[in-house]
C-alpha cells in the first residue's frame, strides 16, 4: 500500500512579535505534516498561536518588518514541492485565495462593508480567472446554496450589515470554497454558527473533503467539534505543540495535563451545582472546584417584554411600489425576574438579537410595550436618562467591531468609567477588571488589532462590568471564547450575579453554556417564541419538535 501524499509540510515555524529590544514569541519551533485529504484540527486556548500559525502559511505576516518568521512551509504544486517562504509577493498571491482559502474567524471583518456580498464572493473568481465570466454570478448561487442559505438572490444583493452573523459566516465559508481550493483553513468557522447549522456545515465540509480530495486544517476551541471532523489533531499551548495524534483517540485517552484540562472545563447539558474548573485550576493541581455561588432571586420582575414586535422596511425595486417587510420579531412577551438569568436559544435569524437591541434601546420596535422595575422602558427615556443607560449594559457577538481600534484597551475600559464619575482612581478599577476578566496588566497599553478574538471578547465584558448594570444583555458574549475563558467568564457572571445582585438575558446558540447560565429558556424560531421554561425542563423534557430538533443537533 503506498504511503499518502503529502500536500504541506511545517518545519520548526518560529513567530515573534515586536521590537528587536523586546520580542514576543507567538510560535515556538512547531512541525507537522498534512496529507491529502486529511482533516487536521488544531486546539488550544486563545494566544496559543492556533491561529498566528495558520496565517504564516497563507505568508500574510512577513511583510511586517516587527514579525519575525523562520522556518519552512513546504506546499505541493503541481507535483512540484515548494517553499511557502521562498516566494516572491506577486507569486504567493496566485496561490493565496486559489490553491490555499482561508475562513476567518471574525464574519464581519472579512467583508468590505460598502460592498455587496455577491459580488465580493464573485471576486474572488474574477481576481483568478476562474471559469467563464459570464457564468461566475451563477456560480456565487450555487456556493451560497451549498453552505444552505436562505433566498440566495437576496443574500447576494445584501450587504454585510444586512445579514445575521450565522449568515454572514456561511457566505465566507462560500467565498473560500469557490476557488475550488487544494488546502482550506478554517479558523473558527462554525463559532457564530447556531447548533443546527453548525452540524450541516460540518456535514458540508466533511462531504467536499470526500468529494473532492481536499485537505484542511480546523481551528476550532470547540473540542466536540474537532473530534466530530477531523481525523488528526494538534494541541497548542503558549505557542507549542503539547500533544499530537489521531482522533479520536487523542480525546478519549489524552496523555498531556493541558489537554486533560481542556476537556474537563467545558461544560455539559447535565445540571452542574460547582464552578467549572479552568485550565489553570487543573494544571496547577487544583482538583477541589468550589460549589456555584446562589445568587440572590427574587419574585420581583425587573424587566418585562409585552407583545414585542418588530418589522424591518424591505428596498422597494421602484418609487411607487408599495412598502414590505420583514418581520424579525412577531408577538413575543416574557419577564424577567430581579437576579434571574434567561436564556435565549434559536437558529441563526430567529430573532435572538433583534429582542437583545430592543431592550437596549438601539431599536424601534413597531408594536409592544416594555417595562422596566415597573415603568414603560422607551427610547427617549434611554436617551434622557443617563442612569437609566449605565444600568442596562450589552455585550455584543462581534467583539472586533466592538472596539475603537485608535483606542488602548485601558482607555477602551476606563472611558465609561470616566463619563459616568464611578470611581475615584478609574485607572485602579480598570486594572481590576482586566484582572477579573483573566487579562494581565500588559493588556492596558494595546491595541484591538493586536489581540486575538478571545482576548477582544474579554475587553468588550469588562468594560459593560465596568458600570456595575442592573442588566446585562449577553449577545453571543462567549462564542468566541476557548473553553477555558470561557469557564473562567461564566464563573465570573456566576459570582457577580450573587453579588451585585445582577439579572441577565443570555444569548448564545451553545445550549450547554445557556444550560450552565441560565436559570429560564425561550426558544425562538422565525422571529416567534416557540417554547420556554426552566432549564433542565428544555433540555430534558422538550414539548416542541423545534426544541427537540435543536437538542438533537448538539455535536457530542
Amino acid at each position: 500500500m503506498s504511503s499518502p501524499e503529502t500536500l504541506i509540510q511545517v518545519d520548526h515555524l518560529q513567530v515573534g512579535f515586536g521590537s528587536k529590544a523586546l520580542i514576543s514569541q507567538a510560535v515556538k519551533g512547531i512541525s507537522f505534516t498534512l496529507h491529502k485529504g486529511d482533516i487536521l484540527g488544531i486546539v488550544g486556548e486563545s494566544g496559543s498561536g492556533k491561529s498566528v500559525t495558520s496565517l504564516s502559511i497563507l505568508d500574510l505576516l512577513r511583510s511586517n518588518p516587527n514579525n519575525k518568521t523562520s522556518g519552512q512551509i513546504w506546499f505541493s504544486l503541481d507535483g512540484r514541492r515548494i517553499n511557502l517562504f521562498d516566494l516572491k509577493a506577486r507569486d504567493i498571491q496566485r496561490i493565496r485565495g486559489r490553491r490555499i482559502s482561508m475562513i476567518f474567524q471574525e464574519p464581519l471583518s472579512t467583508f468590505n462593508p460598502v460592498r455587496r456580498c455577491g459580488a465580493q464572493v464573485k471576486e474572488v473568481l474574477d481576481v483568478h480567472d476562474i471559469g467563464e465570466r459570464s457564468a461566475r454570478r451563477d456560480v456565487v448561487l450555487e456556493a451560497f446554496r451549498d453552505v444552505s442559505l436562505p433566498d440566495v438572490e437576496r443574500v447576494y444583493r445584501s450587504y454585510p450589515h444586512e445579514l445575521s452573523g450565522g449568515q454572514l459566516q456561511r457566505v465566507s465559508i462560500a467565498m473560500a470554497l469557490v476557488s475550488q481550493p487544494e488546502l482550506l483553513i478554517c479558523d473558527e468557522p462554525t463559532t457564530a454558527l447556531d447548533v443546527t447549522t453548525q452540524k450541516e456545515i460540518i456535514g458540508l465540509l466533511q462531504s467536499i473533503v470526500d468529494r473532492r480530495g481536499l485537505s484542511m486544517i480546523f481551528i476550532s476551541h470547540d473540542l466536540d467539534v474537532v473530534r466530530q471532523l477531523c481525523s488528526k489533531v494538534l494541541v497548542m499551548y503558549q505557542g507549542e505543540v503539547v500533544e499530537a495524534g489521531e482522533l479520536p483517540e487523542t480525546f478519549l485517552s489524552p496523555k498531556h495535563p493541558y489537554t486533560q484540562a481542556l476537556i474537563a472545563c467545558k461544560p455539559t447539558l447535565a445540571p452542574q451545582h460547582k464552578s467549572l474548573p479552568t485550565v489553570n485550576n487543573i494544571l496547577a493541581g487544583q482538583t477541589l472546584v468550589k460549589p456555584r455561588p446562589e445568587p440572590v432571586r427574587s419574585s420581583e420582575i425587573l424587566i418585562s417584554v409585552k407583545n414585542l414586535t418588530v418589522r424591518f422596511p424591505k428596498k422597494k425595486n421602484h418609487l411607487f411600489a408599495k412598502q414590505e417587510y420583514l418581520t424579525a420579531v412577531e408577538d413575543v412577551s416574557f419577564d424577567v425576574n430581579r437576579g434571574d438569568c434567561l436564556g435565549i436559544v434559536g437558529e441563526s435569524g430567529s430573532g435572538k438579537s433583534t429582542i437583545a437591541n430592543v431592550i437596549a434601546g438601539l431599536i424601534h420596535p413597531s408594536h409592544g410595550r416594555l417595562e422596566y422595575k415597573g415603568q414603560e422602558l422607551t427610547q427617549s427615556k434611554l436617551r434622557q436618562d443617563v442612569s437609566l443607560r449605565r444600568e442596562i449594559q450589552m455585550v455584543f457577538q462581534d467583539p472586533y467591531s466592538s472596539l475603537n481600534p485608535s483606542m488602548s484597551i485601558g482607555q477602551t475600559i476606563m472611558e465609561p468609567i470616566k463619563y459616568h464619575r464611578l470611581a475615584s482612581d478609574p485607572k485602579a478599577q480598570m486594572m481590576k477588571l482586566l484582572e477579573d476578566v483573566g487579562l494581565d496588566k500588559t493588556y492596558r497599553d494595546r491595541y484591538p488589532h493586536q489581540l486575538s478574538g478571545g482576548q477582544r471578547q474579554r475587553v468588550c465584558i469588562a468594560r459593560s462590568l465596568a458600570l456595575n448594570p442592573h442588566l446585562l444583555i449577553c449577545d453571543e458574549s462567549v462564542s468566541a471564547l476557548d473553553v477555558s475563558v470561557q469557564a473562567q467568564i461564566l464563573n465570573l457572571l456566576d459570582e457577580l450575579r450573587a453579588q451585585l445582585n445582577l439579572t441577565m438575558i443570555f444569548i448564545s446558540h451553545d445550549l450547554a453554556v445557556v444550560n450552565y447560565i441560565a436559570d429560564e429558556i425561550i426558544v425562538m424560531q422565525h422571529g416567534q417564541l416557540v417554547e420556554s421554561g426552566p432549564c433542565q425542563q428544555i433540555i430534558n423534557q422538550p414539548r416542541e419538535l423545534y426544541t427537540q430538533n435543536l437538542i438533537n443537533s448538539i455535536i457530542t
